[in-house]
């Protein structure tokens, strides 16, 4: 939340800098200029996040094409209305009506419209390319997952031997310093492989409750708030990963 709170008032604070010499180059003044985009920022603002928060999602995606185009219409009108209030306000306040200081053509209502909706539409082609990559890499990661629950076992490195070991046949892996523990079913396999590298080839039946331990939910028998019972083995379940470790036990058992 803290860094989306930066990334927008970085973002304003380039949209500030692009009117000040938008407004700047045409002006005798870069510093009227700033001042004059300064008290247009909070339309720019305001419509900005109003299309793209409100109209967009709530009109537009849901196919309210009527509604959509109506509350546009409105939005367009109040939008250039204020622009041109605020216009008026700092020809008075900044320039005491000495047309020297400020480039009257460049305060036209075309001008201010286009100028606003341009930044509008920006912003909204840069929230769908944000918004495709996040689909991206959720569509990556289901995919991923999928691959991994179709996959029948797991290969294990160990004693220099690649050993295949199903899914199902693994009650728990522990992390034992530089070595992992892989129990099974009919035995115990020790490989040099990371925990965290298991975990990722695993799929979703397998969970972590504890830095140290990876569980089958498929073969845990009973569980409380600080342990789960695996084969008759208590093993603990860590402050860390308590919280979705046992929203995921308690899911399973129900």
């Amino acid at each position: 939340m803290k860094n989306r709170t930066v990334l927008h008032l970085v973002y304003w604070a380039v949209i500030t800098l692009f009117l000040t010499l938008f407004f700047g180059s045409s002006w005798k003044s870069y510093t009227l200029a700033f001042y004059f985009s300064s008290f247009l920022l909070p339309i720019v603002i305001g419509t900005t996040y109003f299309f793209n928060g409100y109209l967009v999602p709530k009109y537009l995606f849901k196919g309210q094409y009527g509604r959509f185009a109506l509350y546009f219409i409105y939005m367009l009108i109040i939008s250039l209305y204020l622009e041109m209030l605020v216009s008026l306000g700092s020809f008075v306040l900044l320039a005491d009506f000495n047309t020297s200081e400020i480039n009257l053509k460049g305060i036209s209502i075309f001008i201010l419209g286009a100028t606003l909706y341009l930044i509008v539409f920006a912003t909204s082609f840069i929230r769908l390319v944000i918004q495709y990559k996040r689909v991206e890499v959720q569509v990556a990661s289901l995919a991923s997952e999928a691959e991994r629950n179709h996959q029948p076992h797991i290969v294990i490195r160990a004693d220099r031997k690649n050993h295949p070991v199903p899914f199902d046949q693994i009650l728990y892996i522990e992390s034992l310093n530089d070595y992992v523990k892989v129990v099974t079913l009919e035995r115990e396999l020790i490989t040099r492989q990371r925990i965290s590298t298991l975990l990722e080839s695993l799929p979703t039946q397998f969970i972590r409750i504890h830095r140290s331990f990876l569980v089958n939910l498929n073969a845990v028998d009973s569980f409380s708030t600080t342990e789960v019972i695996v084969n008759g083995i208590q093993l603990p379940i860590s402050r860390t990963y308590k919280g979705d470790a046992l929203e995921c036990l308690r899911e399973r058992m129900d």
